[in-house]
């Protein structure tokens, strides 16, 4: 399980209200049930949900959807059991392309839609 995608996608859903293969209602319920559990999660914590905040304030800000990525991610990896909960959440309703992939290689590497071509480069001495 890749926390950091699954943050990200969780990210948002939260930050934006966007809920895959739901109708309007359902996905405003949806939503609002996740926002809560988070803010349950993060407790006291006032940098991890001023992070949620922001990123409902103004969810076209990626830096924002990004600051909330990563305090979900850092609860989830000390949280097995939220951890679960945030990839049965993006399993069902991470809107499409809401996760992106980052990738660092010492070779070419091409990636479109869902094909990932890498090209080994010969060692260089």
């Amino acid at each position: 399980m890749d926390v950091g995608a699954i943050a990200a996608a969780v990210a948002v859903i939260a930050g934006t209200g966007a809920a895959a293969g739901l109708g309007e209602k359902a996905a405003l319920t949806l939503v609002s049930t996740i926002r809560a559990r988070i803010r349950a999660v993060f407790g006291a914590d006032a940098r991890s949900v001023d992070a949620l905040e922001r990123a409902q304030e103004q969810p076209e800000d990626e830096d924002r959807i990004k600051d909330l990525a990563a305090a979900l991610a850092w609860y989830a990896r000390r949280d097995p059991k939220f951890a679960a909960e945030l990839a049965g959440w993006t399993e069902k309703h991470a809107p499409p392309g809401s996760v992106t992939q980052q990738m660092i290689a010492g070779r070419d590497v091409y990636a479109a839609g869902r094909d990932m071509t890498v090209h080994q480069r010969p060692e260089t001495p």
